[in-house]
């Protein structure tokens, strides 16, 4: 038996998820992926018996890189700018 809460519309969670990774832009992903670098470190360091520190190190790298390129190398361009000349 399914309940039915109260005062909230039912809404599938799957849904839910698919409305929510499609407003995900490239930034969005390109920073979500930094935990996933080092979760993946920790990962190999306990499977592959590399020591903790090498691995986090590594995935560090892998983080700078990221934010070095969303900030850096290709930055969120603001649609709604005029460059400063009025017209």
């Amino acid at each position: 038996m399914h309940e039915k809460t109260l005062g909230r519309p039912e809404r599938d969670p799957f849904d839910a998820l698919v409305d929510v990774l499609a407003a995900a832009d490239r930034y969005d992903l390109a920073l979500g992926t930094i935990p996933i670098a080092f979760v993946i470190a920790l990962v190999a360091a306990a499977a592959f018996g590399v020591p903790a520190p090498y691995a986090l190190a590594g995935a560090a790298i892998v983080g700078v890189g990221i934010v070095v390129d969303v900030c850096y190398l290709n930055p969120p361009i603001d649609q709604g700018s005029t460059g400063g000349t009025e017209e």
